[in-house]
């Protein structure tokens, strides 16, 4: 049997209460934030096994009348070296191409 993430959320708000760090009253938290992440009713979505929908998401919630996870950023994604040959090799064969167009009078 294969289980998949369960998304934990306060049922009022939709902030996802998963992976909420222990945090200190004199790190700046005030009483409003603390009952948000300290809800007196709380949700939850069973997420399928291998769902990547969080794979690239920083910060998310959930649209309580709905019950849909709301990606509010993503990660930056941030280009490998490879890729960027990859992309390289890509510009310079279509810059060639067009050249090759140009002077034979083609139809690109």
């Amino acid at each position: 049997m294969e289980i998949g993430k369960r998304i934990i959320f306060n049922k009022s708000t939709g902030t996802v209460l998963n992976d909420c760090l222990e945090e200190r009253f004199d790190s700046g938290l005030t009483d409003e934030m603390v009952d948000n992440l300290r809800p007196k009713e709380i949700d939850y979505i069973d997420m399928e096994y291998g769902n990547e929908i969080l794979k690239n998401a920083i910060i998310y919630h959930v649209n309580v009348e709905t019950k849909e996870i709301i990606i509010d950023k993503y990660r930056e994604h941030i280009e490998t070296q490879e890729e960027k040959l990859k992309r390289e090799k890509e510009e310079l064969e279509n810059q060639l191409l067009l050249k090759e167009n140009k002077e034979t009078g083609g139809i690109l």
